[in-house]
């Protein structure tokens, strides 16, 4: 042992040429302490260097010029403003010797948050990559895009560019052209991104004030002059005042729309007679060729009738602008006779229902609504196959005032209720006009009247039972229901056919249908065929999407799917030993199918197949078998069996034909001259007399609307 320590003590007293803890270290170390001593002995003295050639001085090019300036709106303090700074920049570019003027783009009125909607800007760019511009001077950053990244996205664009092109931003005193200028210019174009964003914002509250004090806007308007009047506080307002020769221009055209004419032959007439609209073309010049859309555009337009609706559209994201239809994201505001009218509300209300019926094949003039008040098909109305002038609502609240559900008049003068959204009613405007959302269940009270003019007596518990029934309904597969030997109708979104056994049953060539949106009935008659809600007793009308959308909204289907409901069949006895029938469809006895019944069968087993997977943690339990358990195999088809009752519970749906309906009945009352009783229109046809209509074209062709002045703007000034 003595030994051993006498030898430890000599190693540790000889000087070791290995550095303390180097035992320790790691390869990457080590290699790391190589490469350092590598480098320590590096010897340049024998490298030559070779220069890069030097670039032309900056100094001695001689640079092109261009100036860019822009103004959000062509107020006249704004043009002076631009006035000025295009004169300046002009000055200042030939006061260079070393810079060549090569021209101004001027933006006048466009906002800076969209580059896509200013031409000047699109120009100045077009010209740089061409080559044709060194440098662009600017006043500000937010002058030349308020939009981050098309702020960057050009300026990196006109640094790339061969050669590179260089912005001066003279407020900021900021050349892209220094190395420094990246992260600042990127601060400055997000300032003024938020800064955009900030003035849309307090102009979205300014515009919802000015609307709910009734300081509407007051746009150029074809049929109106924008006048300033003064106001009682010692200032000036702008109003319209109708200009009486493109007035009359305007009464022609819901003139001839409420005589029948269409909006295409309306265009024809105006172009032909070199009418101008009111716009220009795009070379500046006036425009007189009349489309289809413009003239909806004007028949469209609540103020020919005096009325004032605001924020029919509004802009969701203000750096590109585009506004979007407003289906109630923003407050709208409506004012009535907020200025003199060129047209009545009645007239306006009319040419609004022909224009919602175009959309659905409807041809000719206005359609009144027909409605029987009295006799035993009191509260049915005549319904038109194309007709879109009336919603649902109106339907609803004409058939409760026929049947005394409502004590109001039935001769409502829905020629001159308010109708500023298109021909449709605000919802949650409540006034003398009956502007209100109906709703399309009775209440309670309402049905105990119901069941006091027909006799019925129900407690509280039925209607109750009688209101949860009717909201179910059954899917059925289409083998599960005869559509041979059973009369039945089916009603689609877009379609209504009645089976042959239907059209055989009632043997007519035309038909009128009635239906009754509160008592949730149609009947089928047979008409004349100059009756003008009369169709042809086929099976399958032609045209009748607006009627199944009245018939959707009424009872409130889903419309993923159609419906089939059941006939019951009326005969009538008649003096010539004839028999006489009318078909009666009871909505609330509808079975429901799928519009695609292969696709909800599969979504039902996915549907299952998805249950099972999420149960799989739950049947981690144990249960000891009992002596009487069942065997097995029974409780495994038991397990398939309900299984599958669970899938066909999916498809096919609930079972509702508990159907106690708390509604009159209307079998085997009456005559037949009772159940041909007419529908009697509630309002006019609005035809014009043609005397009219003629009288006004001749004012228009001896004097002719006088052309406003010819208007050019130059956005590009070039050294000549």
């Amino acid at each position: 042992m003595d030994d051993v320590r006498k030898l430890a003590e000599e190693r540790a007293a000889r000087p070791s040429s290995v550095p303390a803890g180097s035992s320790f270290e790691s390869e990457r170390q080590k290699q790391k302490a190589a490469l350092v001593r590598q480098i320590d002995e590096l010897d340049g003295s024998k490298i030559r260097k070779i220069s890069a050639a030097s670039e032309k001085a900056e100094s001695n090019k001689t640079l092109r010029v261009a100036a860019y300036c822009r103004v959000s709106t062509d107020d006249i303090d704004q043009a002076i403003s631009i006035e000025l700074q295009m004169r300046q920049y002009k000055e200042k570019i030939k006061s260079n010797p070393d810079w060549k003027y090569a021209g101004t783009y001027v933006d006048n009125g466009f906002s800076g948050t969209n580059t896509a909607h200013r031409p000047g800007f699109l120009k100045l760019i077009e010209d740089a990559r061409a080559g044709k511009i060194d440098m662009i001077i600017t006043k500000a950053v937010s002058r030349f895009a308020r939009n981050l990244l098309d702020c960057i996205g050009y300026i990196e664009e006109l640094k790339n560019l061969d050669p590179p092109v260089r912005v001066f931003f003279e407020q900021e005193n900021l050349d892209t052209g220094l190395q420094t200028s990246g992260i600042i210019l990127f601060v400055l174009a997000m300032v003024a991104e938020e800064e955009s964003h900030m003035k849309s914002e307090a102009m979205l509250l300014s515009l919802e004030w000015r609307f709910s004090r009734g300081r509407f806007l007051t746009p150029s308007l074809f049929g109106y002059d924008k006048v300033e009047i003064p106001d009682s506080y010692g200032g000036k307002r702008k109003m319209l005042q109708i200009n009486q020769q493109q007035a009359q221009v305007v009464k022609w055209m819901y003139a001839a729309l409420l005589n029948g004419s269409s909006t295409e032959e309306i265009a024809g007439v105006l172009t032909e007679l070199q009418i101008p609209t009111g716009g220009r073309k795009k070379d500046g010049t006036l425009n007189t060729d009349w489309t289809s859309g413009g003239v909806v555009a004007i028949m469209r337009n609540e103020r020919y009738c005096g009325d004032v609706l605001a924020r029919k559209t509004y802009t969701p994201n203000f750096k590109d602008h585009k506004s979007r239809k407003n289906r109630g994201k923003k407050n709208k505001y409506y004012q009535p006779d907020h200025h003199d009218a060129i047209v009545t509300r009645a007239v306006w209300n009319a040419a609004q229902r022909i224009l919602n019926s175009r959309r659905y094949g409807h041809e000719g003039s206005y359609l009144p609504m027909r409605i029987i008040d009295k006799g035993i098909l009191a509260g049915f109305i005549s319904m038109n196959r194309s007709w879109a002038g009336f919603d649902a609502e109106d339907y609803y609240r004409a058939s409760q005032i026929a049947m005394g559900l409502v004590d109001e008049e039935l001769d409502a003068d829905l020629e001159n209720e308010y109708l500023p959204d298109s021909g449709h009613r605000i919802g949650c405007m409540i006034d003398d006009h009956g502007i209100s959302q109906i709703a399309r269940e009775l209440t309670e009270a309402e049905q105990k009247i119901k069941d006091e003019l027909s006799g019925n007596n129900q407690s509280s518990s039925d209607y109750e039972d009688n209101a949860s029934v009717i909201r179910t309904f059954q899917v059925v597969s289409g083998d599960m229901f005869s559509r041979i030997n059973e009369p039945v109708v089916r009603i689609g979104q877009k379609d209504i056919s009645f089976n042959q056994s239907c059209t055989a049953k009632m043997k007519t060539s035309y038909a009128e249908l009635l239906f009754n949106p509160v008592e949730r009935m149609i009947v089928v008659r047979p008409c004349e065929s100059s009756h003008p809600n009369a169709i042809e007793w086929n099976g399958k009308p032609k045209g009748a999407s607006s009627l199944c959308r009245i018939i959707y909204e009424s009872m409130n289907w889903d419309k993923e799917y159609t419906y089939r409901i059941p006939c019951q069949i009326m005969s009538f006895p008649i003096p010539d030993n004839t028999v006489k029938d009318i078909l009666i469809f009871d909505l609330d006895n509808y079975i429901g199918r799928a519009v695609n019944k292969k696709d909800e069968i599969i979504i039902a087993r996915n549907n299952q197949k998805i249950a099972e997977e999420q149960n799989d943690d739950a049947k981690s339990f144990y249960y000891p078998p009992e002596e009487d358990d069942e065997p097995q195999e029974l409780i495994e088809i038991a397990e398939q069996v309900k299984k599958e009752l669970e899938i066909n519970k999916k498809i096919f749906g609930i079972p509702a034909f508990k159907h106690t309906s708390a509604f009159r009945s209307i079998d085997g009352i009456g005559t037949w001259e009772e159940w041909l009783a007419p529908a009697r229109p509630l309002d006019k046809s609005h035809r014009i007399n043609t005397s009219v209509i003629d009288s006004l074209m001749r004012d228009i062709k001896e004097n002719p609307p006088e052309l406003p002045e010819e208007k050019t703007e130059n956005i590009i000034e070039t050294e000549g």
